[in-house]
């Protein structure tokens, strides 16, 4: 979920790089990429994790081996 300065995330597995630009965190199936400004931990639990900020870009990386 996508709301105008903040993004939730749900069923993730593990946040692997963070920083006020950058987030990185380990889905089920690919790598979750958040680029942008002021991007901060709100709040997180075992099944969701919210960050708060600026949110220029999201992709995602496949998990293949």
């Amino acid at each position: 979920m996508i709301d105008k300065e903040r993004i939730c995330i749900y069923d993730y597995y593990e946040v692997l790089m963070m920083d006020t630009h950058f987030f990185k965190i380990q889905m089920p199936d690919y790598n979750l990429i958040i680029r942008g400004e002021n991007l901060q931990i709100e709040y997180y639990d075992q099944k969701e994790i919210r960050l708060h900020g600026h949110v220029k870009v999201i992709e995602y990386d496949e998990n293949r081996v």
